[in-house]
């Protein structure tokens, strides 16, 4: 029985260890956030785009990122009464989101699905997004007293993607002339060498984190870098610039490798292949999924999972020599910091270079950063190159805006129109 039982094929569930140690690596991080003013640490609420952790890491501050907080409060089914809550407030039902949720969830006396979020003590304003997020810190300086500390990011404009010297100079003196506010804020000093040795972890972070989304480009794909890359895109946001990151991308791509090598998937088996554009739907993250995972499809790249930094291109890599620099031009590369040409270009390279079957676009109703053109990406990459393109649409956090009879149908029949293209029937 013992042989038998060890020359049986090792099953998926062998090789999704990860997911498991990237929700205790979260569940750590929620605990530190909400018992950060107990142990006498100071919170800064910051943007998952253009976000400086490296510095809050150097001055022992707390990161909070509001984004973070909905989407996972959204997970867990708890958006209902924090939207309903800020439209009480006069929010618009047009209104982000996350701007709704964010505010609604630092309101007096309003206890969220995680616990009660601490206040600010310092708002860190990357704006490197809607306009709406500017007065979404305003709204939050208002309801915390808690001081804003802007960092003005440029747009990327040119087509190739090159930024200008003179950018990363105005971003990088912004970075530096933050350290007294920031020393003030903590009662820490800034000390050098500790900023460097955490701009070091990002960069052994990122680049193994580029190693694992890259492997979409096997046939097959080992992971879904889609869906499941929303799991793993966590820890380089929340713990960048840590040991604990390092060793979470180290194991991942320890575990991606032993997938590759076994032949096994997030799917029964690989029948096509897709690119993703846009923000997944969190409220029904899994019923979600499960409409492409019943066609046996693997996202093998997507955009989102870039939100944070380009980590996949050549446009900047994390040189811990020239911290501020360094630091400043990946706050540019954020993904919605790209202008659309750029954004158009990536996702036609991510068809050609990792063999896509077709192009999958989630418009969601909150966010205008992701939102905006993608019509007109989806009629450009349909129309003029000839690749299956399929756009939906509902919304990241808000769970009025999903219907999932009206998504399946459109889902199946995208599915039919790639079977026929193959040349088959349906599955």
């Amino acid at each position: 029985m013992a042989e038998a039982a060890s020359s049986a094929p090792l099953s998926f569930d062998n090789f999704d260890k990860a997911k498991r140690m990237q929700g205790e690596l979260t569940k750590r991080y929620f605990q530190r956030l909400l018992t950060a003013k107990e142990q006498g640490r100071k919170v800064g609420y910051a943007f998952v785009m253009a976000n400086p952790i490296e510095l809050f890491n150097v001055f022992d501050i707390v990161p909070l990122y509001p984004e973070i907080t909905s989407l996972n409060i959204s997970y867990r089914g708890g958006a209902p009464p924090l939207i309903s809550l800020s439209e009480e407030m006069g929010y618009s039902t047009d209104a982000c989101g996350y701007v709704k949720m964010g505010v609604a969830s630092v309101t007096e006396g309003t206890s969220t699905s995680i616990g009660v979020l601490p206040k600010p003590d310092v708002l860190l304003l990357t704006f490197s997004g809607c306009q709406i997020y500017i007065h979404w810190w305003e709204q939050l300086h208002y309801q915390t007293g808690a001081e804003v500390l802007v960092v003005d990011v440029p747009y990327v404009r040119e087509r190739d993607g090159k930024v200008p010297s003179h950018d990363v100079k105005y971003v990088a003196s912004q970075l530096e002339e933050s350290i007294p506010q920031l020393e003030r804020v903590s009662g820490k000093k800034f000390r050098e060498e500790e900023f460097r040795e955490t701009m070091r972890l990002s960069a052994e972070a990122w680049d193994l984190w580029r190693k694992c989304i890259e492997m979409g480009k096997l046939t097959p794909c080992p992971m879904d870098a889609y869906f499941e890359a929303i799991y793993y895109m966590a820890p380089i946001t929340i713990a960048r610039g840590t040991q604990e990151c390092v060793d979470f991308y180290r194991f991942l791509l320890d575990e991606l490798n032993a997938r590759a090598e076994h032949g096994v998937g997030p799917t029964k088996k690989e029948e096509y292949r897709l690119v993703y554009e846009g923000v997944p739907n969190y409220p029904f993250f899994k019923n979600f999924w499960g409409l492409f995972r019943e066609h046996n499809a693997r996202g093998v790249a997507a955009t989102y999972p870039k939100v944070a930094g380009m980590i996949d291109t050549d446009s900047f890599r994390i040189n811990p020599d020239r911290p501020f620099e360094s630091l400043a031009e990946y706050m540019i590369h954020a993904y919605c910091n790209w202008n659309m040409p750029m954004r158009t270009d990536l996702i036609e390279k991510y068809v050609r270079d990792y063999r896509a079957d077709g192009v999958v676009i989630h418009s969601i109703k909150s966010c205008r950063s992701f939102s905006m053109g993608q019509g007109d990406i989806r009629e450009h990459l349909a129309k003029d190159l000839d690749i299956p393109t399929l756009l939906i649409e509902s919304d990241h956090v808000d769970p009025r805006y999903y219907s999932e009879a009206q998504t399946r149908n459109r889902v199946d029949a995208f599915f039919e129109t790639l079977a026929l293209r193959k040349g088959g029937g349906g599955n």
